[in-house]
């Protein structure tokens, strides 16, 4: 049996190409976030297909706090 979090706890997980429309940057600039270190993500493997790469919304909401320039 496995046990549900409420809808609030639950991570929200937004495909690389939906982080990348929100940063208005190209999917290949948010895996280099990836890759470097910048952004968290979890690939979803399924059997016999491609893993698809997910990245973490509130970690996104981070990043464009600390990278906003206010001045």
């Amino acid at each position: 049996m496995t046990a549900t979090r409420p809808e609030s706890e639950r991570a929200q997980l937004l495909a690389v190409s939906s982080a990348a429309s929100r940063l208005d940057c190209s999917r290949g600039h948010v895996y280099h976030l990836i890759a470097a270190g910048k952004l968290r993500a979890v690939d979803i493997k399924a059997t016999g297909s491609r893993p698809k790469t997910r990245v973490y919304e509130k970690d996104l909401d981070d990043y464009i706090a600390q990278n906003t320039r206010t001045a």
